[in-house]
């Protein structure tokens, strides 16, 4: 998998000239080595179902990192297939790290999770049944919970099960660094830092938040579509 800035790109996405998302893949892209030099280098997506474009046409590429870095490159059609397009990068020197970029992206979502145990001053509680949590926000450092049947404090280190993707949970560790309350005192939930994560798992979260951005996008695409 081709690094860019360091980082792994996990992302590739081919946008026309107004911008608009023609193709994304997280799985079936070739980046060449050669991509962010002068010579000619082709970035090569396979799947199915794919637009078929005519040859030269104007489109950009778009590689995400894992880092969260995204760059945008300037290319043209070489060969279209409905299952393998070819983009031939165009003077690579005009690429361009978007605006957007951050080094860990932050969305607000609402998803069920669980608490399953937690560790206060070097003490582990265990529930006898796992504590239903909401998830309110996340990003690759951390996660916003709310929850209604157990109260944590500052510094406790839990152990969390989120439904991320239905295959695919996160079962993570994450500190509570903060518990934000409304302005009656009530507990609002908890910011909480996670610990010692692997790379499977930042990965399993950079695709999490990737997917929906894209949906986030999608949806704001069709509704500027539908007034424009």
């Amino acid at each position: 998998m081709r690094l860019i800035f360091g980082s792994k790109v996990i992302k590739v996405e081919v946008l026309d000239e107004k911008d608009r998302l023609l193709v994304t893949s997280e799985k079936g892209f070739t980046l060449p080595q050669n991509m962010m030099s002068d010579e000619d280098s082709i970035v090569i997506i396979k799947g199915r179902d794919l637009p078929e474009l005519d040859r030269n046409t104007i489109v950009s590429v778009v590689t995400t990192t894992k880092r969260a870095d995204r760059i945008k490159y300037p290319g043209a059609v070489s060969m279209s297939m409905d299952t393998q397009l070819n983009v031939k990068i165009l003077h690579s020197n005009d690429s361009q790290l978007l605006k957007e970029r951050r080094r860990y992206f932050k969305v607000k979502v609402v998803e069920s999770g669980r608490a399953l145990f937690y560790v206060r001053d070097e003490k582990t509680v265990r529930f006898e049944e796992p504590v239903e949590i909401k998830m309110l926000d996340i990003n690759v450092g951390g996660v916003f919970i709310a929850c209604e049947d157990n109260e944590f404090m500052e510094n406790d280190l839990v152990c969390l099960d989120i439904n991320l993707f239905i295959d695919n949970p996160l079962n993570a560790a994450a500190r509570v660094l903060r518990v934000q309350r409304n302005a009656d005192g009530s507990i609002q939930g908890y910011g909480c830092e996670f610990q010692g994560l692997t790379a499977a798992q930042e990965d399993l979260i950079g695709r999490y938040i990737l997917k929906v951005q894209t949906e986030i996008r999608a949806k704001k695409t069709g509704l500027d579509e539908r007034f424009s």
